[in-house]
């Protein structure tokens, strides 16, 4: 699977602490590898972000994804506030 970033994506990481950075980066490296893998606790989303998925990174942190066939582009990263 490849892996694409949105310029909020990109935006969002930076805004964020080093520590949760690399916890973002080892989530998506999973996330290439394998994409149901239980530790991303990967899922759909409904309501405004339908068609969109989101996996977690640690225990606060979900990165949104909107994903076809062979790529997932990597939209957004933060806190649950990232749905809003």
């Amino acid at each position: 699977m490849e892996l694409l970033y949105t310029a909020r994506f990109l935006r969002s990481l930076k805004k964020l602490p080093e520590e949760i950075q690399e916890e973002i980066v080892i989530a998506l490296r999973v996330y290439a590898q394998d994409q149901k893998h239980p530790l991303l606790k990967a899922h759909k989303l409904s309501g405004k972000w339908n068609g969109y998925h989101a996996i977690s990174a640690g225990f606060h942190y979900r990165i949104i994804l909107k994903v076809s066939k062979n790529e997932a582009f990597c939209m957004d990263v933060g806190s649950h506030d990232v749905y809003r």
